[in-house]
């Protein structure tokens, strides 16, 4: 968890050093993600579930910028003809180079963004809430995932440096879940999600520092 949070404060670090001007801006997020799995799985289907965290934005003039993002999200799939479900739950870190159309400081702001996402197995259960990930000497889900994200969405300014975040997103996961022999099941999923951005400060590149408000 920790190395987590200290790779995405550095990549975004770097992200703004790389730019001559930028917005920065932090807020909360919640949404929604409809999951299932891949591979060699049957008779499973789509699970809806929670999305909550926050994030960092960095825009600049050119119209790029960046989004560095903290989440609880849940995966898995409901199984056995929707009678149970896997909810396998990750705190993720995407990690999001995005493109913002229109001009910088235009009241809507289109965009679309891709990027890789770690995920952190935090918990495995299922629809009744019971552990179905072994004990510690013998697991049957892979304590890390990683992934891709990529999508699109609209931000929205209500007020002076106050943005209202709203996008939609698919990740697909690149590693199998399990730790069972001769199977590959890999997460996928789509999510819908809102945020509120508050301003964070300006990036000065004459000092290379961040003045914050």
């Amino acid at each position: 968890m920790k190395n987590c949070i200290f790779l995405l404060l550095a990549i975004a670090f770097c992200s703004s050093r790389a730019q001559a001007q930028e917005n920065v801006s932090i807020g909360p997020i919640v949404g929604i993600s409809i999951a299932n799995f891949r591979g060699d799985v049957i008779n499973t289907d789509w699970k809806p579930g929670l999305t909550i965290g926050g994030f960092y934005n960095y825009s600049s003039e050119s119209g790029f910028g960046f989004s560095g993002q903290l989440l609880f999200t849940q995966l898995g799939a409901q199984i056995n003809n929707k009678t149970n479900e896997i909810n396998l739950n990750y705190i993720q870190a995407p990690l999001l180079a995005t493109f913002f159309f229109g001009r910088y400081g235009d009241r809507l702001r289109p965009k679309i963004f891709l990027g890789p996402n770690l995920n952190f197995l935090v918990g495995a259960r299922d629809k009744n809430g019971n552990n179905i990930n072994g004990d510690s000497n013998n697991r049957v889900y892979n304590p890390f995932d990683l992934g891709l994200t990529f999508g699109a969405g609209l931000n929205y300014r209500l007020q002076e440096k106050i943005w209202l975040n709203f996008d939609a997103r698919y990740g697909v996961g690149l590693l199998d879940v399990t730790r069972l022999d001769n199977s590959n099941i890999k997460n996928n999923n789509w999510g819908i999600n809102v945020g509120l951005s508050f301003p964070l400060g300006t990036y000065n590149k004459n000092t290379g520092r961040l003045r914050t408000r």
